[in-house]
């Protein structure tokens, strides 16, 4: 494929395994529109989680950016982009923001005016929540860029779990047991309660990815799916990230009455595609199990922070995130259509390095 061509990337929606490239023509801009140009972008499990969750309700992330064969699906990604082409007044080419996308080289938006860059008002486009329709302004590219392209769709996620389970911990301590904690999104959330002396945080994670998580030293103790770590005294708080049944009766099993709560945050390790009712969370005793839906309580932070406030606040805990990466976590480039799908499908298969990220350019 040319790399100048415009392009998008369809997935056949009951089978991931299955990609296909197709060159599209350029869009006809009607009056308010812009197009966006993709410049980079990077793909974590959330992007596979929106592909296993695409056809389940409510969140229905196929939704977002239909294929023309109902078959076929354009994965949803976040990516820095530029204004292409404008047909409106207030933006020009070249301007740079981050947003979230179909896997295409180009995007087609309607924007109106938002606190923080501008909201995608296209008629008829779904989103499963506000926040996923927000274009945040970019300013001029920087060395961490590459960096910000992985961890700013995800890094939220660690950001609000950390300060839930603050709030949980009160004065009294309490043990955080993560599952599927080498995930990027694990490693945040720990990174996030390192210095708390009230959280005791407890990352559990596939043998073969044990070693990095003992040597990034943020968690107080490291074990594996097939040696549950020993009870804790005080109360356990078990953020799930797998999505696993068997992960997760085999956490209730062991910790019993001593697990105060389960929050469910991920969908690290998928289900069989001929098992459709395993997307539902798996039906187990107390504690109640809570999904954790980043988009609305980041929502109802900002409302009781105040947007200014929390921004500052946010980034500057990015900021210190990404400062961390840089001593493990290895960048490499892909180039092309053909590169996110060959990403995509090492991280479905669970093949990705855990320490390695690759920033697809179109």
């Amino acid at each position: 494929m040319n790399e100048a061509a415009r392009w998008e990337l369809l997935f056949k929606r009951d089978d991931l395994a299955v990609s296909e490239v197709r060159e599209v023509a350029a869009a006809e801009l009607r009056p308010g529109e812009i197009e966006l140009a993709v410049e980079r972008l990077a793909l974590t499990m959330n992007n596979v989680t929106y592909a296993r969750w695409g056809a389940v309700p409510p969140m229905n992330f196929w939704s977002a950016f239909p294929a023309a064969d109902p078959l076929l699906g354009r994965l949803p990604v976040w990516g820095f982009v530029r204004v292409a082409r404008s047909s409106h007044p207030d933006y020009s080419a070249g301007d740079r923001f981050f947003g979230y996308l179909p896997s295409s080289s180009h995007h087609v938006v309607r924007p109106a005016p938002a606190p923080q860059g501008f909201l995608d008002a296209t008629p008829g486009r779904y989103f499963a929540h506000p926040w996923y329709q927000t274009f945040q302004p970019a300013g001029a590219v920087d060395h961490r860029d590459d960096r910000r392209a992985l961890l700013r769709p995800i890094f939220p996620a660690s950001f609000h779990v950390a300060d839930f389970v603050v709030g949980r911990a009160g004065g009294d301590g309490l043990t955080v047991l993560i599952t599927s904690a080498s995930s990027k999104v694990g490693i945040g959330i720990a990174h996030r309660l390192r210095s708390n002396a009230n959280v005791r945080t407890i990352g559990l994670t596939a043998g073969n990815h044990a070693e990095l998580l003992i040597g990034l030293k943020l968690f107080d103790e490291v074990a594996t799916y097939d040696e549950l770590p020993a009870v804790p005294a005080g109360p356990v708080l078990c953020v799930d990230l797998t999505g696993d049944a068997q992960v997760l009766a085999a956490v209730h099993g062991t910790f019993g009455s001593g697990l105060m709560h389960t929050t469910l945050l991920g969908w690290t390790h998928g289900v069989p595609t001929d098992e459709p009712a395993a997307v539902d969370p798996p039906q187990l005793t107390a504690p109640t199990q809570e999904l954790f839906f980043t988009p609305a309580v980041e929502s109802a932070t900002i409302a009781a922070e105040g947007a200014d406030a929390f921004f500052a606040r946010y980034h500057a805990a990015e900021d210190e995130f990404i400062e961390f990466t840089e001593s493990w976590l290895t960048v490499t480039a892909g180039i092309g259509p053909e590169a996110v799908a060959a990403v995509f499908q090492s991280l479905a298969e669970g093949t990705h390095a855990a320490d390695e990220v690759t920033i697809l350019t179109p």
